[in-house]
């Protein structure tokens, strides 16, 4: 045999060789821990408020005035103030509600004074809302001219009708 003979034969007893190896089984790699279970926001059930929430509530709203300027439904600084105090509890008391009552003195026709009505209980309701009060805890109403807190037919008893209420909604 000649030489160049013997180099392919020894050349292809390699590569046979080779092929008839085993190749490395890949090492199993550990699997990765599991990742920790996410926690599920659970809508947290309101209670119903507790009978020292709602005197807080009660000892709020006794000191609460909304007054309006004439054909007005801009809260005044006074009316601001007073609501800070409401609002201030029913962020405390979720569970808690407030009827907002839009008034007007007896000047204007009954469907304009309702209309007003609702535009001041709406501006008291939405700067609570603005305070961080939540939309569920605050109903509005209009009573227009149809319930005044002073009778007569002059500016004094005027100012005193132009006004929101508040009182605790029962729950």
């Amino acid at each position: 045999m000649t030489r160049a003979t013997l180099t392919l034969l020894a050349l292809g007893l390699l590569t046979s060789c080779a092929h008839q190896q085993k190749q490395p089984e890949p090492v199993a790699q550990p699997a990765p821990p599991p990742s920790p279970a996410k926690p599920q926001l659970e809508a947290k059930p309101v209670e119903p408020p507790a009978a020292d929430a709602a005197a807080e509530l009660d000892q709020a709203l006794s000191s609460t005035s909304v007054y309006f300027a004439f054909d007005r439904d801009e809260l005044r600084p006074e009316g601001m103030q007073a609501l800070q105090k409401v609002a201030g509890v029913l962020r405390k008391h979720q569970g808690l509600t407030v009827r907002i009552e839009g008034h007007c003195d007896e000047r204007g026709t009954e469907e304009y004074n309702l209309a007003l009505g609702h535009r001041r209980a709406n501006a008291a309701a939405q700067y609570l809302r603005d305070l961080g009060v939540g939309d569920r805890q605050l109903d509005t109403i209009s009573y227009g001219a149809l319930r005044p807190a002073v009778d007569g037919h002059d500016e004094t008893a005027w100012s005193k009708n132009r006004r929101d209420e508040l009182r605790r909604a029962s729950n």
